[in-house]
């Protein structure tokens, strides 16, 4: 059950114990078994070729959790990367709590059903008139139903003098970019933490983007890390975003204005990094007020994201509202103008919602609409629009902030299990040690929370 939270009583939090965790561990591990067994009693029979681009969280999880509504079923899934990718781990890269890539990195076969056919390509080409995609290898597939979750592309070219070579070199920083580039700046971070001093510099892109809690993470990381040498006074921490504000629910926003006032982080608004200059070791920022020139000694650079090429100029993207993405309905996701075509993950155009967590919650509404289409019904199912972000604060506290469209704290747990505002340890061992299990369940076709 979900229950709001937007005026935090934090008398009224239910104690955390080891019991409490049982229970709820329990209850979840019932309703689980009973939504599997539900699944398995009222499957449908289906001839159905389902078609889903991109094997990332949404996909993968998606193609294995429809083998739980429908029997007889065909799916191929089209995705270039022989790998699963973790990317919420990319901020414990730079923590030092995860510490190389095989803690983000895995085997596609991990998580596969045998009866799903993985083919390694990528979508060239959208073709809904004939319901049919075109690879880059060449290949033309029909399909019944089609399922677009192909990610974001990370923009660096859109940053003038941003080459992908420089990350990792120089003071130049982006956990984004790859497994490598989260090792890297984790060293870089200890590096830049034990010198004389510096200015570290950190941008928040224009636009949508994935995981966009992920900028002040890592502002928060490296600032820990050079105060825990005892010469804080020696740096200043300066954070560069494109939006009039740091986050966009307000009581969390409000909160993390508090603690960077206590932190001497400073930061700067409707700032939009323009270019890059690595042998002056100089960022330059559009602002209403003209351009700004920055110095910097380490730097962490978000870059600006749009979804693939192959969507954004296909014909099933929006081209109003949410230009370049796809275009759905922001309930059912369905997209508006085929019926036979959803939307899942970060390449969907709908106003909030680009995290695991939400992927995580899209998967059983698209599930359940796709069945709904299978045996004539309407898709009824909807997604209010629920986001996660555990905010990292230091190595060993974070705050778990849960929103969705009504951009009001939420919960998506049967009881809170933890305050949003608190600095808690306990919403830093969920994010460094319980996440990823459920993240590995939701692969595997199971969503019970």
């Amino acid at each position: 059950m979900t229950r709001g939270i937007a005026n935090i009583d934090r008398e009224a939090i239910m104690p955390i114990t080891r019991r409490n965790l049982i229970k709820t561990g329990v209850g979840l591990g019932a309703l689980g078994a009973v939504g599997l067994g539900y699944w398995e009693l009222s499957k449908v029979d289906s001839k159905a070729r389902i078609v889903i681009v991109g094997g990332g969280a949404a996909g993968t999880g998606l193609a294995n959790q429809l083998y739980h509504f429908l029997d007889g079923i065909s799916i191929t899934v089209i995705d270039p990367r022989p790998y699963h990718w973790y990317q919420p781990g990319q901020t414990l890269l730079l923590a030092g709590s995860y510490q190389d890539r095989d803690d983000v990195i895995s085997a596609n076969k991990t998580y596969l059903d045998s009866r799903t056919r993985w083919l390694q390509d990528s979508v060239v080409e959208y073709r809904p008139q004939q319901n049919q995609v075109v690879t880059a290898g060449g290949q033309t597939i029909a399909y019944d139903y089609l399922v677009v979750g192909a990610g974001l592309e990370l923009r660096y070219d859109m940053i003038e003098g941003m080459d992908t070579k420089l990350i990792g070199k120089d003071g130049i920083h982006s956990i984004y970019f790859s497994p490598e580039a989260g090792i890297a700046s984790h060293k870089a971070a200890l590096d830049f933490a034990n010198s004389k001093g510096g200015k570290a510099v950190f941008t928040r892109p224009q636009g949508a983007m994935k995981c966009a809690g992920a900028p002040m993470k890592a502002t928060n990381l490296v600032e820990y890390f050079v105060r825990e040498t005892g010469h804080r006074d020696d740096f200043q921490f300066d954070y560069f975003t494109s939006e009039g504000h740091l986050f966009a629910v307000k009581v969390f926003n409000n909160k993390l204005e508090e603690i960077w006032q206590q932190r001497g982080i400073n930061d700067h608004r409707q700032h939009t990094l323009t270019a890059i200059d690595s042998a002056a070791k100089t960022a330059t920022f559009a602002s209403a007020n003209g351009t700004t020139t920055t110095e910097w000694d380490f730097i962490h650079v978000v870059p600006p994201m749009s979804p693939v090429k192959s969507v954004r100029e296909s014909e099933l993207a929006d081209n109003n509202t949410f230009k370049g993405y796809l275009e759905v309905d922001q309930y059912t996701m369905q997209h508006k103008r085929f019926a036979n075509v959803f939307g899942i993950g970060d390449n969907v155009g709908t106003p909030i919602g680009k995290t695991a967590a939400s992927a995580k919650s899209q998967i059983p509404v698209v599930a359940s609409n796709i069945t709904a289409l299978v045996t004539g019904k309407e898709p009824t199912a909807k997604w209010g629009g629920y986001t996660s972000c555990p905010m990292i604060l230091d190595v060993g506290h974070a705050m778990l902030w849960e929103f969705d469209y009504t951009i009001e704290p939420m919960t998506a747990l049967p009881f809170q299990v933890v305050d949003p505002l608190a600095e808690s340890k306990l919403a830093w061992v969920m994010e460094k040690s319980m996440i990823r299990p459920v993240y590995d369940l939701m692969l595997h076709g199971y969503t019970p929370i």
